[in-house]
């Protein structure tokens, strides 16, 4: 009897509970390199992911009358097939509505066709022009300075330091090759003259030949693109060889949150010239970003906040659309970043701003930026760095 009673009073409570269940949370899928190449910057993309759905989540009781964004973190290994198999399970079994991160050009257009086919958004950190060209059905966003605008840039770098002749030694990677062209280009229209360009593959197990044809000519500069780990053993050999042509390097391998220093010595990196895309650090945008993530002042996080912008945009898409349909709110991404409507500086803001009823134009943590219709950024900054003593020092920007 005292069985049969409980049953009944247990009962009895299901369906209020049914009734007050929340509403399941918005999954989006977190593509970062964790291990690989990229190694040194996943880790800080995916806590920063995570920190911007908390932000959105307490601060605004999530999106949609209180759908809650949650954070599914995946490891790409840098390597395009890893990254398809990561893509894949988090769209198959995680069931995110999009997925962002994706630091590698090259897992980022593997990936691709495989959300174009699922119209799921595709919100990226890589700089390789091919990523955002095609038909992308509007579902492919660029968080970074486009790689062919960046060429242009280390050209005038190098010519304003001072050089005259300069060689190129590039990998074969979508984002560092797409950048030699308009290195080219720029160097020679403002009166420089292009020495030799020499392509290497990556993970070679010596680089001596492509260094000695590079640098025994010894041209003013050599513009060197690259990952972490090559520009690390090229830079060893450079130094045993004695060579002294100032190099110019992306920071994502000649930085890499201090890696690269590490990897191969104070002395080996004296006087390597970097540049990266960074963001505002006198915004408020990033100033919000820095608080809610924990980043020591006066650091450049660069690739987390990307990444906080990833997440708070797609947030924005979803309040805007009204529709956690990957379909029907990656038509708002455009609108909630370029307006017409109040410039706001973070996704809580955004959210609040929305919710009254007015339109937005979201500046963001990682730059105050505007959309192209293709998904490329507009209005990116570019930082110039040395290392000295041990240390990067930047230098000012650069446009």
């Amino acid at each position: 009897m005292l069985a049969s009673l409980t049953g009944v009073a247990a009962n009895s409570f299901i369906a209020p509970a049914v009734a007050q269940e929340a509403a399941p949370p918005i999954r989006i899928g977190v593509l970062v390199p964790l291990s690989g190449a990229g190694g040194a910057y996943g880790p800080g993309m995916a806590d920063a992911a995570k920190r911007a759905a908390d932000f959105i989540n307490n601060e605004a009781g999530g999106v949609l009358n209180g759908r809650k964004l949650e954070i599914v973190v995946a490891d790409s290994e840098t390597n395009p097939t890893a990254g398809v198999a990561a893509a894949r399970k988090l769209l198959d079994v995680s069931k995110v509505s999009a997925i962002t991160g994706l630091w590698s050009s090259s897992v980022a257009l593997a990936v691709k066709p495989l959300t174009l086919e699922r119209g799921v958004p595709l919100l990226v950190t890589g700089t390789g022009d091919e990523v955002t060209q095609g038909d992308n059905k509007g579902l492919v966003w660029r968080f970074q300075a486009r790689g062919s605008d960046w060429g242009r840039v280390f050209a005038r770098a190098a010519y304003l330091d001072g050089a005259r002749t300069a060689s190129v030694m590039v990998q074969q990677a979508p984002a560092w090759t797409i950048m030699v062209d308009p290195f080219v280009t720029e160097f020679r229209k403002l009166g420089g003259k292009i020495v030799d360009v020499v392509h290497y593959n990556p993970g070679q197990s010596s680089y001596r030949a492509e260094v000695e044809k590079v640098f025994s000519t010894e041209p003013d500069a050599v513009f060197l693109p690259s990952y972490l780990p090559e520009l690390s053993a090229i830079a060893r050999e450079v130094f045993r060889s004695g060579f002294t042509s100032k190099i110019y390097s992306n920071s994502s391998a000649a930085d890499a949150e201090g890696a690269f220093i590490k990897n191969v010595g104070a002395e080996v990196a004296e006087g390597i010239n970097h540049i990266q895309s960074i963001p505002p650090a006198e915004s408020t945008a990033y100033k919000t970003f820095s608080q809610h993530t924990n980043t020591p002042e006066n650091t450049l996080a660069i690739f987390p906040s990307n990444m906080w912008d990833e997440v708070s945009v797609l947030a924005l898409a979803i309040e805007k659309s009204g529709s956690t349909d990957p379909a029907v709110f990656s038509k708002s991404i455009l609108d909630v970043v370029n307006g017409p409507g109040t410039v706001v500086e973070n996704p809580v803001d955004g959210l609040k701003t929305l919710r009254a009823g007015k339109p937005i134009s979201y500046s963001g943590a990682g730059a105050q930026f505007k959309f192209t219709p293709t998904g490329d950024q507009l209005h990116r900054s570019y930082g110039r760095f040395i290392i000295k003593d041990g240390a990067n020092h930047q230098q000012g920007l650069i446009e």
